[in-house]
């Protein structure tokens, strides 16, 4: 077991407090910042602070009380962070939903978490009004842009400007944010976080890394995401530092905007390391054969000197190259979420910036280990945050085995499952479900997974049965698993589909169209069966690729199919 150091209190009690300290101590400094007229711009910390009391004000006024459930979707930007920090002020609780969510599940996330109001930019509040009419007739609409007809941001500006700090309304230990991991069939499990448990969280990490009022972050993980919205909003207003809201994940697009926003923090998924590494090397192929060449020179031997002598030479050698790139401020990038190829960790170091990964769940708040700089290595996700205990749960003989974790971050429990929660949480350990061991230097290795969910390269976190349960209907299927799977190169989970049909009624089918039933039939007809009926679904957790099985699923003794990589052998084709 790792060895547990104190856990730093908190500067504040309650979350939006943190809002009110932040505002009286960086006061001008700017905080939260979007790019608009080639500039950017947005709100300091103290008229941060403003906007927070004057839409809490708001929500008051349209019948948000204490304890209620408001959820909130939006595309990232400066409002969605405040509209968070204005709910947790009028003493409800926020629940964010991911914005890539469609009808059905969103419907289903605000009938489970009984909602009675929900805030929604331009673009999602057709479908928060779809799924009120569908399942909430209740349900009260506000919005983040001027919308006829419903209570918005800027009229809440203006008619409540000087509204003074809320009193607090909440306890430290009470339920502050609802994050639901899925959505459509009642599947969907509601991760409860107190405030205890973030603002723990947030002071571990301020206290950890090296960051303050010098630093700027860029903001690209949705920020229904607690590792970003811990990460990259509430750690930042701790410590006094500024946000830029990138404008999307295109690869020139987020180069523009790190050298533009004077960004020197960045914390991202592997997905978009990979994408800023494509994006940097595309600027040096596009550069004059002189500076191209120049370029390929410091970068080999920056790499084979690390190579040869462990000397990482990066920081100084290549300077000039990122001073051209404008992205010589940057100086640190944070990781997590997803498996880190080591590969793409070396080439981060060559150019002459630390990469920390780390390791956490929605449920641990989010960060349970981290690496520390100066000199990250790859293969561990670092060590126990201060407070964090970390042990292996019956380990094997080379010490691998479930991942537990103690300490003040753990969640509350699952949203109205509390046999879900007892599951897992154990005399005061949340089991993870992951596989890991303790390296003899105290860092956590992951190593597998014991649970079924899918993570993809962007970090996003796919649970198979929730789509298992849209696809079983078909007349076509009569049993299938979803599992995780290698895109064609080899490089990303992506989620596949193994299918047992139902041939007998493929057979009636392609003889209604005058056709012969063959494999090929057969594995059309399946993979446009479910292109069709995971439309539903937000796009990453839509199946990318179709086995068909010549045979049964192996099955438990109580007739469930049984799942992990033998249970799928059996003469599968692809489709």
């Amino acid at each position: 077991m790792s060895q547990r150091l104190p856990a730093p209190a908190p500067v504040v009690r309650l979350i939006p407090e943190l809002m009110e300290y932040a505002a009286e101590r960086f006061g001008e400094r700017p905080f939260l910042l979007r790019y608009t007229s080639g500039t950017w711009s947005g709100y300091t910390f103290m008229a941060a602070a403003r906007a927070v009391r004057a839409f809490a004000a708001l929500l008051e006024r349209e019948g948000v009380r204490p304890g209620a459930r408001v959820a909130l979707q939006s595309d990232n930007r400066p409002e969605w962070g405040l509209a968070y920090l204005a709910v947790l002020a009028a003493g409800a609780v926020i629940v964010p939903l991911d914005a890539l969510l469609k009808e059905q599940e969103v419907g289903e996330i605000l009938a489970s978490a009984e909602a009675t109001h929900a805030i929604g930019d331009a673009r999602h509040l057709p479908m928060l009004a779809a799924a009120k009419a569908a399942r909430l007739p209740v349900l009260r609409l506000l919005s983040l842009d001027a919308d006829a007809g419903l209570p918005h941001w800027d009229q809440a500006q203006r008619e409540h400007a000087a509204a003074p700090p809320r009193p607090p309304k909440a306890e430290p230990h009470d339920l502050a944010v609802i994050i639901f991991t899925s959505g459509t069939t009642g599947l969907a499990k509601g991760v409860m976080l107190s405030h205890h448990n973030l603002l723990t969280n947030v002071e571990c990490v301020a206290r950890t890394f090296e960051f303050g009022q010098a630093d700027r972050f860029l903001s690209i993980l949705p920020l229904h995401h607690t590792f970003e919205s811990t990460g990259g909003l509430l750690c930042p207003m701790r410590v006094g530092a500024s946000v830029c809201y990138a404008r999307g994940l295109a690869s020139r697009e987020l180069r523009e905007d790190m050298a533009s926003s004077g960004a020197t923090l960045f914390i991202g998924v592997p997905l978009l390391y990979e994408k800023l590494m494509t994006a940097i090397d595309n600027g040096i192929d596009d550069a004059p054969l002189p500076a191209r060449l120049f370029a390929r020179t410091l970068l080999g031997l920056s790499r084979w000197t690390r190579k040869l002598t462990g000397l990482r030479i990066g920081r100084t050698l290549v300077r000039p190259l990122r001073k051209r790139a404008g992205l010589d401020r940057l100086r640190m990038f944070v990781t997590g979420a997803a498996p880190f190829a080591p590969a793409v960790f070396w080439r981060y170091i060559d150019f002459g910036w630390p990469m920390l990964e780390g390791y956490g769940l929605t449920e641990t708040s989010p960060v349970v280990c981290a690496n520390r700089p100066p000199h990250p290595t790859p293969g561990a996700v670092g060590w126990p945050m201060p407070g964090i205990e970390v042990k292996i749960h019956e380990p094997d003989t080379e010490g691998d085995g479930e991942i537990a974790v103690r300490g003040p971050n753990i969640m509350l429990g699952y949203w109205r499952k509390p046999e879900m929660t007892t599951e897992v949480i154990r005399d005061g350990w949340f089991h993870t479900g992951d596989l890991g061991r303790v390296q003899p230097d105290g860092r956590v290795r992951i190593t597998g997974r014991l649970k079924n969910m899918i993570a993809t390269a962007a970090g996003k976190k796919i649970y198979p049965e929730e789509i298992e349960v849209q696809l079983i209907n078909s007349p076509y299927v009569l049993e299938i698993v979803v599992v995780g799977g290698r895109d064609a190169r080899g490089e990303r989970e992506e989620v596949h589909a193994h299918v047992y049909p139902n041939l007998p009624a493929l057979e009636a089918h392609a003889h209604a169209q005058g056709k012969t039933c063959d494999d090929a039939y057969v594995a059309a007809v399946l993979k446009a069966e479910i292109e069709l009926r995971c439309e539903a679904l937000a796009p990453y957790k839509r199946v990318k690729k179709v086995h068909v099985r010549k045979t049964e699923f192996l099955k438990t003794t109580t007739g469930k199919i049984r799942r992990g990589p033998a249970a799928l052998e059996g003469g599968s084709i692809p489709a």
